[in-house]
């Protein structure tokens, strides 16, 4: 089980926590259960005030039974999750102590009575702020609690609650990424959404990477032109097997150990977005604007990074190329959202929503033209596309080349071989990724301090 956390919002949290060096200091933190309960999403962190303790010590700390009822009434209010966190001044790697134990046996069982779980407990080692965790299920079970944070890396704290990983076949992936890398991709999970040319070829990368689970949605099958640039499919697919299925069939016969989550379907249809709220990263491979904009509000509600993907060709009369562009944009908690970069088209979006038959008679009367004409691919430029997303992705979890300037935009000209990074002027008024838009809970985590 993980707690997930806006890094902007948990770094002045526990930067608070720790600033005591003499005394333990707690806070609490309410959060909205994801996925059933397999990610909690810290929703509002509270510093308990210096009034509302009834013990406080270097070695012991107590808070007032009429504090923790006024602390807790928004979760019991709002139905989530409490996550109860203190200090231990003086260390450097997070403990759970005799105390603490049994503190939480007491504590569990009547958050339980007030409200359902699972609820858990951080320690926060005081020198450096790691985090320990772990959560209480509704029947009593205790499991471990990573930390997730989101911001510009995805980070996962501490270190140890990764699970390692020793396998020989990424030997050769440790030299570059380091044994803490090659861990985190195995305990990574992202959805791929689209199985098209880009999702494709990303599925076979994160495969081979060796990431644990991938979860994977399309709503269609194989069709006569994919088998050109979907891998792993074949022209015995053709009407038959859905693009999921090719999917998880590639991933089961590499043999690696990644576990694959088919879901056929539509995203915002057959499949909700609550089916992929439990995932790490999403990698965006749609070609309509609908699905990316219900994907590009999804970032920001449940912080959860997402690559968007994408190519598009203009040719002439006789098929020659004539314009080439490609692109890859990393959204989610601290970076702009699709809408501000011009990604998403507001009449497109109208259009996907109509019925069939008012399309017809849409089209029929000339208000839309061209809106379902196939659009060029070549598997090359997919795969340059999608490496490239795949690049990004391994720089937000390992941070393999540092985190200090990535990149929030590629822009991919074909025509004249060229890469930029391209960056959008501050200011804005965007309803759903700038600051002040961020929360409530409807809309994203929010920080009280």
């Amino acid at each position: 089980m993980n707690l997930r956390a806006i890094e902007s919002q948990w770094t002045p949290f526990v930067s608070r926590l720790c600033a005591r060096r003499d005394v333990e200091t707690a806070g609490i933190i309410l959060a909205e259960r994801l996925s059933g309960g397999e990610v909690l999403l810290a929703r509002h962190m509270v510093i308990v005030p210096d009034e509302g303790y009834a013990i406080r010590r270097i070695d012991q700390l107590r808070v007032d039974p009429v504090t923790l009822n006024r602390l807790f009434r928004p979760a019991r209010d709002g139905r989530m999750s409490v996550i109860t966190v203190h200090t231990h001044p003086g260390t450097s790697q997070p403990w759970f102590s005799a105390a603490d134990d049994n503190g939480d046996s007491r504590l569990m069982p009547s958050l339980f009575t007030q409200m359902p779980g699972p609820h858990g407990s951080v320690v926060i080692a005081g020198n450096t702020g790691l985090p320990a965790g772990r959560a209480w299920s509704d029947c009593g079970m205790k499991t471990e609690l990573g930390v997730r944070t989101v911001g510009q890396t995805l980070r996962v704290l501490p270190a140890a609650c990764i699970r390692p990983d020793d396998d020989p076949w990424f030997d050769r992936q440790r030299l570059a990424l380091g044994q803490e890398g090659q861990a985190i991709l195995r305990n990574l999970h992202v959805a791929i959404v689209g199985l098209g040319g880009t999702g494709s070829v990303a599925l076979v990368q994160l495969a081979h990477l060796g990431v644990g689970r991938i979860t994977v949605v399309d709503g269609d099958r194989v069709e006569p032109s994919n088998v050109s640039r979907i891998l792993g499919a074949n022209a015995r697919d053709v009407g038959r097997t859905w693009k999921v299925d090719v999917a998880a069939r590639y991933a089961e016969h590499l043999g690696l150990g990644t576990q694959i989550v088919v879901l056929r379907g539509n995203i915002g249809a057959e499949v909700s977005q609550a089916d992929i709220e439990a995932c790490d990263i999403v990698l965006a491979c749609v070609d309509k604007h609908l699905p990316r904009a219900l994907l590009n509000r999804f970032a920001y509600q449940r912080a959860v990074p997402m690559i968007d993907m994408g190519s598009a060709f203009r040719v002439d009369s006789t098929g020659r190329v004539t314009a080439g562009a490609g692109r890859v944009v990393i959204i989610g908690p601290g970076r702009r959202c699709l809408g501000c970069w011009g990604h998403i088209d507001p009449n497109r979006i109208r259009i996907e929503s109509l019925s069939t038959e008012d399309r017809m008679r849409e089209a029929a009367d000339g208000y839309i033209a061209g809106a379902d004409v196939p659009q060029p691919s070549v598997i090359a430029f997919n795969t340059t596309i999608a490496g490239a997303a795949v690049v990004e992705l391994l720089r937000l979890v390992t941070e393999f080349a540092g985190a200090d300037d990535p990149p929030v935009r590629l822009s991919f000209d074909f025509q004249t071989g060229t890469v930029r990074r391209n960056v959008l002027p501050r200011g804005g008024s965007c309803t759903i990724c700038l600051p002040e838009a961020l929360p409530r809970r409807e809309t994203g985590p929010q920080l009280y301090v």
